[in-house]
């Protein structure tokens, strides 16, 4: 059996899922003075890629009308079928440094071998270094007349502004409800599905607006069950999926205080192979449903859960939305989520008389307590009054947080970390805070070995969620190298020798750099 999302791809314009970005594009490619370089920017799943492919088949075709392929001639069916040397694709995760895209320059001022376009595709572009930004720079001010760009990303806002000037802009979006619903009808009268009109609306519920989720549900339920299903059938798949473990256990769980058993669970659920992406959409769809039914939106449901924690709940959720990019843990996000949600359940929540007693209590303290992201933080009375002469509990970003404080906390801080990743946790433990702007902090190593590795995008967010468990705000986490060669011993000098020897094993230092950390050590 074919996979669906491949065999059902959109390979013209007339496909595209979202007909107004179709439309746009094809007056923009009819156009005679059309650009070399475009940005698509959207969701996961959202057809980014494919428009790409069909904007490359676009201008390569032989007989093209109004901005639509003929999908007949030779070089329609080169590109259809990838044989294309021409049409270059490169995943920007994975090829993010500044080499990866110097090698790109030659293919660049090469001639296409048979093409009249080379067109070149970047997959989640928002992922490359500075430097490697600097160099795609230079290669779309002024590309060749023979060559394309085309740039994807699911962030347009990690895009430096000099490198989005030179793109035109095109943005995608998740799927409408009828927009998903024509999408996977094409599949399901293309393979003689049968399956009535509820376990469609129960698959739509579960594809969080992507096109690709919807088509790669059925297939795998199609896999299970068999191209005759039932609602039941359906249900069953989405709930083993997420290993027998729904949103209802779920709240059911928040409710009884069960934290222990909820991480247990999504460890169980991980090890399992299970998708936890998948799960934590499905969370958030639930609890989205529960705050809108407290206003009489959808269908009546009730829950155990204040408003103020339903709430509190979808933020998390949201925050495991945008942790999910860079993290190789899995169930890394999500576990944070609860454990933040439980920490800190009285500062968001309770009643009406609980939240006059608290703020009848800060009245007649000297200090007022500011809510600093999830933790709170004291300031002068002072500060709040010229804020608000009504509510002295106010709502601050960054400010109470000095580096002064950070550097105070640094020994937490690792702490914090150290359970996520020791080695991690070693290479910060020489280093030092030396920058706090706004939400951005600076630290300071002094191996380059050590600032390569922090600086893998699943170290760096392991930093990040240890800055936010230990200080209860998002910081955005960058390290610089240490022109001196002088740092804080990581050993003191009586430190045995075989205390010595871990301390090396377990810093994960190169051969490169043991010569200066022997010299730190014993001076």
């Amino acid at each position: 059996m074919s996979v669906f999302h491949l065999k059902y791809r959109p390979k013209k314009w007339s496909d595209l899922d979202l007909a107004d970005v179709a439309d746009k594009l094809s007056k923009i490619l009819s156009a005679k003075d059309r650009p070399q370089s475009f940005l698509f920017a959207g969701p996961k799943g959202s057809g980014k890629t494919s428009a790409a492919r069909i904007l490359a088949k676009t201008v390569n075709c032989l007989k093209p009308d109004k901005g639509e392929a003929c999908g007949n001639c030779d070089n329609c069916q080169e590109i259809d079928k990838g044989r294309a040397i021409d049409i270059i694709e490169m995943d920007g995760a994975s090829n993010r440094g500044i080499e990866n895209i110097r090698n790109l320059k030659d293919k660049v001022y090469l001639s296409p071998s048979k093409l009249k376009y080379k067109v070149f595709i970047i997959d989640e572009v928002h992922m490359l270094t500075k430097d490697a930004f600097n160099a795609l720079l230079k290669l779309i001010e002024e590309p060749p007349k023979h060559t394309m760009f085309v740039l994807c990303t699911t962030d347009a806002e990690k895009i430096p502004e000099t490198v989005m000037s030179r793109l035109v802009r095109i943005d995608f979006r998740r799927g409408g409800r009828e927009e998903l619903r024509q999408s996977l009808g094409k599949v399901i009268e293309g393979e003689k599905i049968v399956l009535e009109k509820a376990g469609i609306d129960f698959i739509l519920d579960r594809s969080d607006g992507s096109f690709r989720n919807l088509q790669r549900s059925l297939n795998e339920i199609v896999l299970n069950f068999g191209k005759e299903l039932t609602l039941a059938q359906v249900e069953k798949f989405f709930l083993e999926k997420s290993g027998g473990y729904s949103e209802a256990d779920f709240e059911a769980e928040l409710v009884a205080g069960e934290a222990k058993v909820i991480l247990e669970r999504l460890e169980k659920m991980a090890d399992e192979g299970r998708d936890l992406v998948d799960f934590r959409q499905g969370l958030m769809r639930y609890f989205q449903a529960k705050i809108l039914a407290e206003f009489g939106v959808g269908e009546e449901m009730k829950s155990k859960l204040s408003m103020a924690d339903l709430q509190r709940l979808t933020e998390l959720l949201m925050r495991c939305a945008r942790q999910e990019k860079e993290t190789e843990i899995d169930q890394l996000p999500l576990e944070l989520a609860v454990i933040d949600f439980f920490e800190n359940k009285d500062s968001g929540g309770g009643d009406k008389e609980n939240k006059s007693e608290k703020k009848e209590e800060v009245k007649s303290k000297e200090n007022v307590v500011v809510k600093l992201g999830v933790k709170p933080v004291k300031v002068p009375r002072s500060i709040v009054e010229k804020k608000s002469d009504e509510d002295k509990i106010v709502n601050i970003d960054v400010l109470g947080v000095s580096l002064e404080k950070i550097s105070q906390e640094w020994g937490n801080i690792l702490m914090a970390i150290k359970p996520f990743n020791h080695s991690v946790e070693a290479f910060l433990r020489a280093s030092r805070p030396v920058k706090l702007e706004g939400r951005h902090l600076v630290v300071e190593v002094f191996y380059p070995f050590h600032k390569d590795r922090l600086e893998e995008p699943k170290n760096r967010q392991i930093v990040e969620m240890g800055l936010q468990k230990a200080l209860g705000v998002e910081l955005v986490f960058d390290c610089i190298l240490s022109k001196s060669r002088k740092k804080p011993l990581v050993i003191k000098n009586d430190t045995p020798i075989a205390s010595v020897s871990e301390k090396l094993a377990e810093s994960e230092t190169d051969k490169s750099d043991l010569y200066d950390v022997a010299k730190d050590i014993f001076g």
